[in-house]
Formats: C-alpha cells, sequence, structure tokens
C-alpha cells in the first residue's frame, strides 16, 4: 500500500468565481516535507477554482480534497518489509487501521430496516414527485452538517449490546438476526472467500480475506455493496485506496470529552486519560471464522486487529 502521509497543510483564500465569492480552505499532504504538502494545498486550490468552485467540482473527486488530516501512530510492515498498513489517529482521537491488505466492512443495525423504510416511503410517494433537498445530502454529510443520525429504535449509544437483550428481543434484536442471516448469504455465495465476524457496539464488522480486491476496485465495490456498507464509506475506501477499521473506542462512549485540539494526539493530558479510559472496554467481540485459511500478511493484520479491539476479552464494547 502507498506510505500515508506526514506532513499536512492547508490553503485558505476568499476567491470570487461565477456562483459569487467563496472562503475556499483545501488541504495538501506529503510523506516527503511539510513544503511538499503546502505545494499540494495550493494545487488542490487552484484545481477547485479552475473548475468554477465546488459545486461544479465532480463530488467523487471533491471528496478527497476534503479529507482531514491524521496523526501516523505506526506502520505495519509484512516479514519481506513491505508496508501492508498505518495505524493513525482520527479527528476525535480514536486509532485506526488504514490497510488494502484485506477487505473490512462495518454493518450497522438498522442499515437494513433503513433501505426497507427508505423503499416503502418512496413508494408512498408515488411517480412524479421530487425528493426534499433539504440537510441530509452529500455536501451536508460530508461536512458534517446533515440530519443527525438517530439509534434504531430500542437503540441507545451508551449501552453494551449486551445490556440492550441483543441478540435476542426487541428491533435491534431482530435486525441483529437480519444482519447475521446476510453475512450467511454471503458466505454461501463466496465460498473461495474467508470471512471473520465480529459484534459492534451498534453492528457487525466484518473481515474478508482472499479478495485481492483493492480499496478502488470494482471488486471491492460490488462485495461491500453485497454485505449493505456505508456509501459514504464506500467512497472513502476509494478515494484513500485503503479499508479502515477504528481499533480504539469513540471517546465518549468511555466518558470522555473529546478534545478542543484540531490535532487530538498533541494534547498529551487527553491522550493519557483517553487511553486510561479505554482499557476496560472492547471495540469489537470476535463471534466467528468460516472459509480459507488467511494468507500470512492477512493473518498479520488480523491479529494486530484483534489484539487492538481486544476481539476476546469479554469486556463492554464501546
Amino acid at each position: 500500500m502507498r506510505a500515508f502521509p506526514r506532513y499536512w497543510a492547508t490553503h485558505r483564500q476568499v476567491v470570487t468565481l461565477e456562483d459569487g465569492e467563496f472562503d475556499l480552505v483545501m488541504r495538501g499532504s506529503s510523506d516527503i516535507s511539510q513544503e511538499d504538502a503546502e505545494r499540494d494545498a495550493r494545487r488542490r486550490f487552484d484545481q477547485i477554482v479552475a473548475a468554477g468552485g465546488p459545486m461544479h467540482w465532480p463530488r467523487d473527486e471533491y471528496y478527497p480534497d476534503r479529507r482531514l488530516p491524521e496523526e501516523l501512530l505506526d506502520e505495519v510492515h509484512s516479514a519481506t518489509g513491505e508496508l501492508i498498513a498505518v495505524i493513525t489517529r482520527n479527528r476525535y482521537g480514536s486509532a485506526v487501521l488504514n490497510t488494502d491488505a484485506v477487505l473490512i466492512t462495518d454493518i450497522d443495525i438498522g442499515s437494513i430496516t433503513a433501505l426497507r423504510m427508505d423503499a416503502a416511503q418512496a413508494a408512498r410517494r408515488g411517480r412524479g414527485r421530487t425528493a426534499s433537498s433539504g440537510g441530509g445530502g452529500f455536501f451536508s454529510r460530508l461536512l458534517g452538517r446533515g440530519t443527525r443520525h438517530e439509534p434504531a429504535p430500542g437503540g441507545n449509544d451508551t449501552q453494551d449490546p449486551d445490556e440492550l437483550g441483543l441478540p435476542g428481543q426487541g428491533p435491534r434484536g431482530e435486525e441483529h438476526h437480519r444482519i447475521v442471516a446476510l453475512i450467511d448469504g454471503f458466505r454461501a455465495a463466496h465460498p473461495e472467500l474467508g470471512t471473520r465476524t465480529y459484534r459492534t457496539r451498534n453492528g457487525f464488522r466484518v473481515i474478508v480475506t482472499g479478495t485481492g480486491a483493492g480499496p478502488q476496485s470494482d471488486r471491492a465495490k460490488e462485495l461491500m455493496g453485497e454485505m449493505r456498507s456505508d456509501g459514504l464509506y464506500m467512497m472513502l475506501c476509494r478515494v484513500h485506496d485503503t479499508y479502515r477499521a477504528r481499533l480504539t473506542p469513540k471517546p465518549w462512549r468511555v466518558g470522555i470529552r473529546r478534545t478542543d485540539s484540531s490535532w487530538p494526539g498533541a494534547d498529551e493530558a487527553w491522550v493519557r486519560k483517553y487511553d486510561e479510559a479505554s482499557r476496560s472496554v472492547a471495540v469489537c467481540r470476535f463471534l466467528d471464522a468460516s472459509g480459507p485459511a488467511p494468507s500470512a500478511d492477512e493473518q498479520q493484520i488480523i491479529d494486530l486487529h484483534d489484539r487492538a479491539v481486544r476481539a476476546e476479552s469479554g469486556l463492554r464494547l464501546a
């Protein structure tokens, strides 16, 4: 996989375009130097301006230009010295696995129900009516101004699934079983692939081995689509050419307020407090595995992932 940027830069400038005046912010990155990151930011900025502004830029190309910088925590190399993963700290402070060695996808509780509800609502609206252009669209979600995601009925973002009576009771329990059936169907359709299934705080995580599918490939898009992966996550994989998996808990799930720093790792006191609170929880709980054995590189990533998320610890999920 390609090296993760070590240097980040921001270019901000007010420009007058055909659609009006814009205060544009563009980020650049580099694995070479800070100066190279600054050149990258300016290059990206000039591209957006030349296109006439963000609204005239293809959204699947504009999206990576809006990427947020993440602190590089560690690099993982194979036995032959090849870079196969990097660990970063995201904007709210959690450690994240980035790799192209295995396909990773999350399936949220409520994802299948939401698809069914959307289809039913569309049918009720009938032909000749247009969908709302309100705050839940692509750019709103991207910039953090979209409609707030609400948990599925009976859900709560502060409790462990076991405390909610999962997997056997209530609407979330029913959805649990639907997703298990979805994963079982995927396995039956792809006996040549290995799968490892985990329970997360609000759904499932599936690691798929043996695909040979890079994150930007049509094959990856197809496989993740079969498992109802989030569309924005799938686009993130394509434009950054990496699969991502959170390794440590979201701070608010362990009673820690998000740091005010735009670079969480710079707040050493916050990091110490967060690390201490994280020791009593897990991110995933291993459920089962099937299919052919992973390759050596795939197994290395799986072992790293399982240790970091404490997959077999039995601790509360966060």
